[in-house]
């Protein structure tokens, strides 16, 4: 059996601030008009953020607590309730949210995704080699494939490798790692 797992919104650090939708190549445009830097290529939004077809399941800026100023992007889509899956998508100005920021923006939307759907797991599909944002969560993100030379970006073709956050290990760490960080205790 699965505990309750609260859809906290904010921490000292960071606030998902919920959002109209937004698709691809428009997230892009947006966050770097903003000024926003340190963000993924264009091409990059245009192969793995929503399209509409995917359909949106939430979407929220990433804002810095103190000032409400804009940091970043998050996205749960291509939700499958069948599957019992959605996939989540984070750009974030490091510099500008920091560390701690960054941890809490990633705990949010993985936390904010098991709260509401009954799902098994989160993926993220990454040009990286990892998701270092849930790192201090004490989560295992779990590499659960690599689509090799999947997009292209620029000149370049880039692999992609897709990355699960269970519902189990949720549980057991992240979830008490955003319950601390929004100041409701451990337990």
């Amino acid at each position: 059996m699965h505990e309750i797992v609260f859809p906290h919104l904010e921490t000292r650090s960071a606030r998902l601030a919920s959002t109209g939708e937004r698709f691809g190549e428009a997230v892009h445009d947006e966050l770097s008009g903003l000024g926003l830097a340190g963000m993924p290529s264009r091409d990059v939004f245009a192969s793995l953020w929503p399209k509409q077809f995917e359909g949106v399941a939430a979407q929220f800026f990433v804002e810095e607590p103190a000032s409400g100023r804009v940091c970043g992007y998050a996205s749960l889509h291509s939700l499958n309730p069948n599957g019992r899956y959605v996939k989540c998508a984070l750009a974030l100005d490091t510099a500008l949210l920091g560390e701690e920021g960054v941890t809490d923006a990633h705990a949010l939307a993985v936390n904010y995704a098991f709260s509401m759907w009954n799902i098994r797991k989160v993926y993220f599909w990454v040009v990286d080699s990892g998701i270092p944002g849930l790192r201090a969560t004490g989560t295992p993100t779990p590499r659960e494939g690599t689509l090799t030379e999947y997009l292209r970006d620029g000149e370049r073709l880039r692999s992609v490798r897709i990355f699960a956050v269970y519902r189990e290990e949720w549980d057991a760490a992240g979830a008490v790692y955003v319950r601390a960080a929004a100041g409701a205790g451990s337990a």
